[in-house]
């Protein structure tokens, strides 16, 4: 039996009213609130950020972008990684999340530490790195396939692009962001990069690899 139109718009009505306001408790939620929970111990685990840092196969030397930095979750561990004579580029476009990845890398005294305040558009990264490190951010980019193209620019001749994102399960309110792997591999196609490799162990995200196509 139909429900009466009516009823169908009532429904309709509240749900879309729940997720105008889960989208505002998100917007009301302080730089400091947002980097705890980045930080929190369960997106910790699931990101299993050591093991991640391990699989960029950095070495001391290398300039690395973490694109959409957030707290500096993996900054910090990728400084590391790259030593005193490397640099880690912490690009966001929030300065109060800038903020925030500045005062975590002096308590840590992490020097070789760089914040950058990029735009929707574009990293403005000011040389070039041997590794572009996108997590959990290009589902937020309105145009991917346009950032991946002005990315791409910023990369060494053997530079790589390393992807992570939601792979089945996507939070809450992200419905008008979810993208595929094959719609990324053709924003990467198109880029001109090829995959040349992914680590399958992430729960619930997809974690691949890019370079430049030489052929």
């Amino acid at each position: 039996m139909k429900r009466p139109l009516v009823f169908q718009a009532v429904v309709a009505c509240a749900f879309a009213c729940l997720a105008s306001v889960s989208g505002a408790q998100q917007a009301q939620r302080t730089p400091e609130e947002y980097a705890k929970f980045l930080e929190g111990a369960d997106r910790v685990a699931r990101m299993q950020v050591p093991r991640v840092v391990s699989a960029l196969e950095l070495t001391p030397g290398m300039r690395v972008a973490d694109i959409g930095s957030g707290s500096g979750l993996f900054t910090r561990p990728i400084a590391k990684a790259v030593g005193p004579n490397g640099t880690a580029y912490a690009v966001d476009i929030d300065p109060a999340l800038l903020k925030i990845v500045e005062r975590s890398a002096a308590d840590e005294k992490l020097s070789n530490v760089r914040v950058i305040h990029g735009t929707p558009t574009d990293p403005k990264l000011p040389q070039p790195v041997d590794v572009a490190f996108v997590c959990d951010t290009l589902h937020h980019i309105e145009r991917p396939e346009a950032y991946l193209q002005t990315l791409k620019k910023y990369l060494t001749p053997d530079g790589r692009i390393v992807v992570i994102d939601f792979s089945e399960r996507w939070p809450q309110g992200h419905e008008s962001m979810r993208y595929t792997l094959e719609q990324l591999e053709g924003w990467m196609k198109a880029a001109g990069m090829t995959q040349v490799a992914t680590h399958p162990w992430l729960d619930n995200s997809f974690f691949v690899v890019y370079r430049l196509r030489t052929e």
